[in-house]
Formats: C-alpha cells, sequence, structure tokens
C-alpha cells in the first residue's frame, strides 16, 4: 500500500494498524514510460482555476459537464460554471463550508456534497442556492441525479433519496461499516428496477429506488489476511454495466461479474482496487491499488492484458474517451492507451497542477481532468495523421 493510498484510511483507526509490524511493501514509482510513436495528441481546449484546489484535502473532487457547462468545485465551498463553447465563467459561488465530494449535474441542479453532513444544491443556470439537505454523516460518494430522486451515500454505511425539488429526505437505508475501512464511497447506480451501492463491508446493495427497501445483497469476493488492512474489503469503485451484466471491483476483494436481477456472480477475478471501473471492446478496465492497469474480458473473466508501466505513479481511474483509455498521475502527466492491448498512444503534461487526484469526467469525445492545484483543464483527442 502506498502513502498515496494510506491518506484515504480514515486516521481514527489507522493508528491501531500502524502498531503492527507487518506493514505493507512500499511501490517505487516507475519512471514516465516512452511513447516512441505517438499516434494521438491530447490538446487542452481551455482552462480555469478552482481556488486552491484540494488545498491540504485528500477529496475526490471530480468535476462535471452539462449541455452548455463545466462545472467544478474546491475542497474549501468554491463552486464554479465555465462555458463548454468559449470556456468563460458563467457563475460562482461560495457556500462557506468545506466539501467532501466533487459535483453532480442533472435536471437543472448542481449537487455537492459538505464535510459536516450536508448535502447541498444549486441551480445549473445562475448558481443560486436552492436547498440544503441534512445526512446522517459527510457524504462520501458523487451524488446521483435523476428526475425524482438525488441518490448519495455516506461515510457511516447510509444511503439517503433527496427530493430534488424541495431537499426533503424520501427515505435512508443503512449498512454495516467496518472499523477500519477507506475514505470514499462509489457513485449509486440506477437501473429501471433497482439502485446498486458498494458498502464498506465487502458487500453490494441492490435496493428498490423508490423506498429504498433491500432486494438483494452478495458479497464481493473475500476479504482473508493477517492485518486489519489486508482484511479491508470497501467497494469504493463505481459499478460499470454491458447489456446484462455489472462489473464491480472491491479493496481486496477482487472484481466480479453479477447478475443485476438476482445479485449471483457469474465469475470472479482477483485483483485489489478503490478505483472506478471502465468499459469498452468487451472489457472491464481496472486500476489496482499500485497502479497497474488491466483489462478483463467480459465473457470470460480472464486477463487480456495488463500495463504495468505507471506502477507507483498513483494514477486516477482510467476513462474511455474515443475509442482510447485515458488515465493522468500525481505529477501533472495526462495519459492515452490503446485498449486493445494496452499500448501507449500519447502523453502531455500540465504544469501548475500538483498532480491529479480524481477520475476525468467524459461527455461525447470532451474530457474535463481537476488538478489537486485547483486548475481544471478541458481536453480532446486527436489522432495523429501518418
Amino acid at each position: 500500500m502506498s502513502p498515496f493510498l494510506r491518506r484515504f484510511i480514515l486516521l481514527g483507526v489507522l493508528a491501531l494498524a500502524a502498531c503492527s509490524s507487518d506493514k505493507p511493501k512500499e511501490v517505487k514509482a516507475r519512471p514516465v514510460p516512452k511513447v516512441s510513436h505517438p499516434e494521438w495528441r491530447i490538446v487542452e481546449d481551455a482552462s480555469f482555476h478552482m481556488g486552491h484546489g484540494n488545498g491540504a484535502e485528500f477529496v475526490l473532487l471530480r468535476p462535471a459537464f452539462s449541455a452548455r457547462w463545466m462545472v467544478a468545485a474546491s475542497a474549501d465551498g468554491w463552486v464554479s460554471a465555465y462555458g463548454r463553447q468559449h470556456g468563460r465563467r458563467h457563475w460562482r459561488v461560495s457556500l462557506a463550508t468545506p466539501l467532501s465530494s466533487g459535483v453532480a449535474t442533472g435536471y437543472g441542479l448542481v449537487v455537492v456534497g459538505a464535510r459536516d453532513g450536508r448535502l447541498l444544491a444549486l441551480a445549473l443556470d445562475d448558481g443560486h442556492r436552492l436547498w440544503t439537505a441534512k445526512l446522517p454523516a459527510a457524504p462520501m460518494s458523487l451524488p446521483l441525479v435523476t428526475a425524482e430522486h438525488v441518490f448519495v451515500a455516506c461515510n457511516d454505511g447510509s444511503i439517503e433519496a433527496i427530493d430534488p425539488k424541495t431537499g426533503t429526505r424520501q427515505w435512508v437505508s443503512s449498512s454495516e461499516v467496518p472499523s477500519l475501512t477507506l475514505r470514499g464511497m462509489a457513485t449509486p447506480f440506477l437501473l429501471d428496477h433497482a439502485l446498486f451501492q458498494g458498502a464498506g463491508n465487502g458487500r453490494l446493495l441492490a435496493l428498490d429506488p423508490d423506498n429504498g427497501q433491500l432486494i438483494w445483497d452478495a458479497r464481493i469476493g473475500d476479504n482473508e489476511g493477517r492485518t486489519e488492512i489486508e482484511r479491508m474489503n470497501d467497494v469504493d469503485g463505481d459499478l460499470v454495466m454491458d447489456a446484462d451484466t455489472l462489473y464491480v471491483v472491491s479493496y481486496h476483494g477482487g472484481l466480479a461479474a453479477i447478475d443485476p436481477q438476482t445479485g449471483k456472480h457469474r465469475w470472479e477475478y482477483k485483483v485489489s482496487s478503490w478505483q472506478p471501473l471502465a468499459y469498452g471492446l468487451g472489457n472491464v478496465y481496472v486500476v489496482t491499488e499500485n497502479s497497474s492497469i488491466e483489462a478483463i474480458d467480459t465473457q470470460t473473466g480472464k486477463s487480456v492484458w495488463r500495463q504495468n508501466d505507471l506502477r507507483g505513479r498513483h494514477i486516477t481511474a482510467a476513462v474511455v474517451v474515443h475509442g482510447v483509455l485515458l488515465v493522468a498521475d500525481d505529477q501533472g502527466w495526462v495519459y492515452a492507451l490503446s485498449q486493445i492491448d494496452g499500448h501507449w498512444l500519447a502523453k502531455e503534461h500540465f504544469y501548475h497542477t500538483k498532480g491529479f487526484l480524481a477520475p476525468p469526467a467524459v461527455d461525447a469525445n470532451e474530457v474535463l481532468v481537476q488538478a489537486r492545484s485547483g486548475r481544471v483543464i478541458s481536453l480532446h483527442l486527436q489522432q495523429v495523421r501518418p
């Protein structure tokens, strides 16, 4: 386990594990890989700054797209919207409270979580405050905004549904939280018949989105190990889905293909990750805890390829854009690699970032990455002609 990842573990219980003499080995950062024959260019379209960015906080401040705007927040409570066409600021507001999540947009709302246990909704068109909802604990997931509900997961294991028009509670569901857990939660994932949520106890829950009643729950892998850290089994990475299968990964517990109707496993693959998954070309893409990138065939559950060149560089989750995988690291580099075999297609270094932490946001062929310094960069990929 890297020092970077340790900062996501709740500090109150980390002290107990630190007393153990059986500490995980550090992974030395590999050098920036060479791209001998670039096939794509990573092109900056616009950038803007969000105050002090993360400051001293380790918060996954993921930005968001709407049809017209790029929206982002800073850890100290500033939220801004910039035009996608011209890159100029449309509005900027201070919520005057530290934040615990990035922003989610949808149905005219910008929704963000605060560390004091509140969920705040702003109007997408001008940023004025619409409502504030008090939650059981700090919201640690990116909220999910729908026409009828705003769903959010909190660090006490609860999942709450909020009325998007009024901010009133519709229902709350709770799950058991272990004594040692990573600081973060997967974004709720909605299908027509169920809301899916990963939990800190290594389980995937299927809930009725209208009332929060449990439909089924499934364990993702196991949590065998000699120490408390080795037995951690959080399901923190965002789920992905193909036509009829959910894919979910846990820290130490593995990757699983799940039947969304019953919760039964179709296959399992041993890998450890707390990052959101990506899907494309019949593969699920996993960024492991040591920053390797692995492609797993969705039909067989077998490894297709594994790219180890970025081990120890603390990369973000991978995203698929323009048929290419994109990741960023904590030294300010953004990389593109092939979905087919993992070979390098492009790389670009961005200054004044202090590195990247949150996963990029993608809409069509546009990418939005937010750096720890507060710099938010809009990118696109351009194919290099032979």
